[in-house]
C-alpha cells in the first residue's frame, strides 16, 4: 500500500497532471475535444467533490445523524421538527423540481433558498464592502490618517486627498440613473451649462472606472501568466526527469 502511494505521489500523479495541463493548452489551436475533455474532468471532479464535502459536513451530521440519535419516538419534539424534519421536507419539495408536472410544488423551497442567498448577499456587500468603502472614504479627507499611509506632506497630501475625493465623487455620480422627457423640444446645451452640470464628473467617474478595471485586468494577466509558467516549468521539469536530463 505504500509503494502504490509512493509510485501514484511520484509518477502517476505528475503524468495525469502533465496531460491534463496539455489538453488544457490545446485551446491556443482551438477549441478541440482534448479541451472539452480536460473541462468536463474538471467540472465532473468539482462536483463530485461539492456533493461529497456536503454530504459529509452537512446532511450527515445535521440530518441523518439526529435522526438516527433520536428514533421514532424523538421525531415529535419540537426541536427536532424545526432542526430536522423541516429542512428534510423542503429538501424533499426542492427534488420535485425534477420533474415538470410537479416542478410547481418545489417553488416554496427555491423562494426560500434564493431570498435567503440573496439576503447574505446582499447583507454582505453592505457590511463588508459598502460601508468599509465609505469609511474608507471619509477617512481619506483625515490628513492624520492619510499622513501615515503615504508619507506625504504638504502639497502632496492634500493632492492625494483631493484625487481620492474627486475619484470617489465621481464614480458615485456615474451611477445616477435618471430618466429622459420625450416631449418638449430639444434643447442643446451650451458649454457653459455643460460645464455646469454633472456631466463632466460622470465622464470623470467612468474614466476612473476604466482605470479600475484597466488595473484588475493587469492583476489577472499577470497572476494567470505566472500559473501558465510554473505549468510549463512543471512540464519541463517532469519531462527532463523522465528523460534522465
Amino acid at each position: 500500500m505504500t509503494d502504490l502511494a509512493a509510485l501514484i505521489d511520484t509518477l502517476i500523479g505528475p503524468i495525469t497532471a502533465a496531460v491534463l495541463t496539455v489538453m488544457v493548452l490545446s485551446y491556443v489551436l482551438g477549441d478541440s475535444v482534448f479541451f472539452r475533455l480536460a473541462v468536463h474532468v474538471f467540472i465532473g471532479v468539482a462536483a463530485g467533490y461539492a456533493g461529497a464535502a456536503a454530504i459529509r459536513n452537512l446532511l450527515l451530521p445535521a440530518l441523518i445523524t439526529p435522526l438516527a440519535s433520536v428514533g421514532l419516538a424523538g421525531l415529535l419534539r419540537l426541536q427536532i421538527v424545526l432542526e430536522v424534519i423541516v429542512p428534510l421536507v423542503l429538501i424533499a419539495m426542492l427534488l420535485l423540481k425534477l420533474s415538470p408536472a410537479t416542478a410547481r410544488l418545489g417553488g416554496a423551497p427555491m423562494a426560500l433558498l434564493v431570498g435567503v442567498a440573496a439576503a447574505v448577499i446582499v447583507g454582505g456587500a453592505i457590511t463588508g464592502t459598502l460601508l468599509p468603502q465609505s469609511l474608507s472614504a471619509m477617512d481619506s479627507l483625515d490628513p492624520g490618517v492619510v499622513s501615515p499611509q503615504t508619507g506625504a506632506t504638504g502639497v502632496e497630501r492634500i493632492f492625494n486627498v483631493a484625487l481620492m475625493l474627486l475619484g470617489t465623487i465621481s464614480t458615485l455620480l456615474y451611477f445616477r440613473f435618471t430618466r429622459r422627457e420625450s416631449s418638449g423640444p430639444v434643447v442643446t446645451p451650451t458649454w457653459s451649462t455643460w460645464l455646469l452640470s454633472s456631466e463632466p464628473l460622470m465622464l470623470l467617474g467612468k474614466a476612473f472606472i476604466a482605470v479600475t478595471f484597466g488595473v484588475m485586468f493587469a492583476g489577472a494577466l499577470a497572476a494567470s501568466m505566472m500559473v501558465l509558467a510554473e505549468r510549463v516549468q512543471s512540464l519541463w521539469g517532469l519531462a527532463a526527469g523522465l528523460l534522465g536530463l
